[in-house]
């Protein structure tokens, strides 16, 4: 199973990964869209949200639409399926709803914050 690893060390919480992001999925520059979080908690400290691909993924069975599912690509939102009610992000604070309340978003390890990372911060790993 792959998922998207921020290697702290690196990362200096610029956040052009969110941007990247919501460019990629939503065709829009706006950090509220995107699959990755980024929150400064400190001066020098910084908090990571991603989805990782559980290995017990409580997003699916809290989902009552059956919209995240596990299959050969890894844990994904069927975004037609998807009501917005939020269920999934009351168990998991990886998975966002969109701004407009419709959806909820996860990262899907497209990979286009990797290359937009200006600190070589991200990568996929299995």
């Amino acid at each position: 199973m792959s998922y998207l690893r921020i290697d702290k060390t690196l990362c200096t919480g610029c956040r052009i990964c969110e941007a990247a992001c919501s460019m990629a999925k939503e065709g829009v520059v706006n950090r509220a869209k995107s699959r990755i979080r980024i929150y400064r908690r400190d001066v020098i400290k910084l908090q990571y949200l991603v989805c990782v691909q559980c290995r017990n993924p409580v997003c699916i069975s809290a989902c009552p639409e059956n919209a995240i599912i596990h299959d050969e690509k890894g844990i994904r939102v069927i975004y037609d399926k998807c009501n917005g009610c939020g269920a999934c992000t009351e168990v998991c604070n990886r998975v966002f709803l969109s701004p407009e309340g419709d959806k909820a978003l996860m990262c899907d390890q497209c990979g286009a914050c990797i290359s937009a990372c200006p600190e070589n911060a991200l990568s996929i790993r299995e």
